[in-house]
């Protein structure tokens, strides 16, 4: 609500990215004079996307509207590293493991950086698939990103690689698959 209401404009549209977080944030319309849109996104990757479809001449609505269709175009994944001993359907997770994360939860499960990534990716990006997008974060580095450009192009040669630099702690890669 704060940033809404700093917010200098009469609309605005909220991007939570954060599953926990859009009930939260579909209740800001009632509470200010300002026209509140959320488009329903779970994380950054999905954000990216919609915000390449936003129009700045265009209403709430209609922006809205359009930056969801485009947020639910993507296939979104993240690689975080396990922080307690569990077990999954996909085996046990000692702590420190690197976990492969997409939208149903973890599908990779791996004592490797690259590993839980490139089992992600596999995962994750079909023959379908024109455009991965790379999001680095702390504790990425250039050997591993340079590691996923080389196994994408190798494994999905269909597919464009875009890499940016996020900086967002806990995870170092975040995946956007369009």
């Amino acid at each position: 609500l704060e940033a809404v209401e700093s917010a200098p404009a009469p609309e605005v549209v909220l991007l939570p990215n954060n599953k926990n977080i859009i009930p939260v944030a579909e209740q800001v319309d009632a509470m200010t004079d300002k026209a509140v849109r959320v488009v329903p996104t779970r994380g950054v990757a999905e954000a990216f996307a919609s915000l390449l479809a936003y129009d700045p001449e265009a209403a709430v609505g209609d922006n809205a509207a359009a930056m969801a269709s485009a947020a639910s175009q993507v296939v979104a994944g993240e690689v975080t590293r396990a922080v307690r001993d569990s077990s999954t359907d996909r085996g046990p997770i000692r702590e420190g493991d690197w976990l492969g994360i997409a939208r149903d939860g973890i599908v990779a499960i791996d004592e490797n950086l690259s590993g839980a990534a490139t089992t992600l990716l596999d995962q994750l990006v079909g023959p379908e698939h024109e455009i991965v997008t790379i999001i680095e974060g702390d504790g990425a580095t250039q050997a591993t990103t340079r590691h996923l450009e080389v196994w994408l192009h190798d494994n999905r040669s269909g597919c464009e690689v875009e890499v940016h630099h996020g900086g967002q702690p806990l995870y170092p890669y975040l995946f956007g698959i369009e």
